[in-house]
């Protein structure tokens, strides 16, 4: 977190400071940083997990409607080539 007041920015987890803007050198490297280095992999492990659960979510929704989508046009042939035997018996 970047307090504008004294110039330093702190990690949004744990607290412990990363730079001071004022001081360190980027401005635009520390104001953008807001994890310190202990913090930013679990944080990184954790966002990519919930990226990857709601992924497999949508992709199982999906799924779900093509076998929904499939099943319909299977009854529907099905039922179209009876219309199609009955057609034919009935002409020949």
């Amino acid at each position: 977190m970047f307090n504008p007041k004294t110039g330093e920015v702190r990690c949004s987890i744990c607290g412990t400071s990363i730079g001071n803007i004022n001081g360190d050198g980027n401005y635009f490297a520390l104001i953008r940083t807001k994890y310190c280095p202990a913090c930013k992999e679990p944080v990184r492990r954790d966002q990519n997990r919930l990226a990857q659960k709601a992924k497999r979510l949508r992709d199982k929704q999906a799924r779900k409607l093509i076998n929904e989508r499939n099943k319909l046009l299977e009854e529907e042939n099905n039922l179209l080539r009876k219309q199609i035997k009955e057609l034919r018996r009935k002409t020949s």
